[in-house]
């Protein structure tokens, strides 16, 4: 029997983890590297970044804070 994983909890998380994260993946499209199949790579890659820029932008709102 599967369970299933539907959520990522952010408690302990500051703004600046998910923009740290991000840089991560910057410095790796400035570097050019990857692993595995390079389509495969990339087009995660790219899902990866829109939802960390998404959580940039939105932590960033007034009166949005993460949980502590």
């Amino acid at each position: 029997m599967a369970t299933e994983f539907d959520c990522l909890p952010l408690k302990g998380l500051k703004k600046n983890h998910l923009r740290q994260l991000l840089s991560y993946l910057e410095q790796a499209e400035e570097d050019e590297w990857y692993y595995g199949n390079r389509e495969q790579f990339e087009r995660r890659h790219a899902e990866l970044k829109r939802w960390l820029e998404d959580a940039v932008q939105y932590a960033y709102q007034d009166g949005v804070r993460l949980p502590r």
